[in-house]
């Protein structure tokens, strides 16, 4: 769940195994402010640099949801945007503007059934195909072009309890840098030398530029481009799938 509220921004998860939630924050003294506010059985803040949100504390659920009901009952301003600018600053009401404007999106969006996030099958791998506002295509090289690959799409095994689009997500991040947006489910399986993959349609959240230590570069390219650079794959199988996700990826843009 994402939190928007007059005292900060939080991203609110429950990890798997683990009994309390975790409440998580691109600053620190937006957790801060949170405890002394609202929710005083709130954790002591921990740091985790290089991930989405590093600064992280954890409570239980029913602390939260008895914090979420002051939140709601303090409500006293007739517009959300002049509060925020009130209590901390313009700055961080002009950042909210910007997500309220992205959000307008969603009056255009056509009705339709979110896909089911089933839980990832071991044995399976999951990938994505990602682009960018551009119209172009996230493809990497692999190191020492391992296997034969020089030019894939990012895909992996995924870890225990993760779901499919879990599992594409992390593999997409750790091997290319990219925090991706599910777009769509790419339709089929598609067949590889050693593993069937399941790949979804992503947009751009942002990059870090973080590099894992099996990817040698990664590259945006057109789907001519794509299609050159697949090419050059010395594994046929690997190659052959590779054009075949292009192929359906490039069918499901339109």
């Amino acid at each position: 769940m994402w939190l928007f509220t007059t005292i900060g921004f939080f991203s609110v998860v429950r990890k798997d195994g683990e009994p309390n939630l975790t409440v998580r924050a691109r600053s620190s003294a937006d957790l801060d402010r949170l405890r002394t506010t609202f929710m005083p059985e709130l954790s002591a803040t921990t740091s985790k640099k290089g991930t989405d949100y590093p600064y992280r504390a954890t409570i239980n659920q029913q602390a939260f949801a008895k914090g979420m009901a002051l939140i709601g009952e303090s409500i006293d301003y007739h517009n959300f945007k002049d509060e925020v600018a009130e209590k901390m600053g313009s700055e961080r009401a002009h950042t909210y503007h910007h997500v309220w404007s992205a959000l307008k999106r969603i009056e255009n969006e056509p009705v339709r059934h979110a896909p089911v996030s089933k839980l990832a099958v071991k044995g399976m791998t999951y990938g994505g195909v990602v682009i960018n506002a551009e119209g172009k295509l996230l493809l990497r090289e692999p190191k020492n072009h391992y296997d034969g690959y020089v030019w894939t799409f990012p895909k992996g095994k995924p870890e225990p309890g993760e779901t499919e689009v879990e599992a594409a997500l992390r593999e997409v991040w750790e091997e290319t840098g990219v925090v991706g947006c599910i777009a769509k489910r790419i339709p089929g399986e598609f067949q590889g030398g050693t593993s069937m993959t399941i790949y979804f349609l992503m947009t751009v959240e942002r990059e870090t530029g973080e590099l894992d230590d099996e990817t040698q570069s990664v590259a945006w390219v057109t789907a001519d481009a794509a299609v050159k650079r697949i090419q050059q794959t010395t594994n046929q199988i690997g190659r052959k799938r590779d054009l075949a996700v292009l192929k359906a990826a490039l069918a499901l843009i339109g």
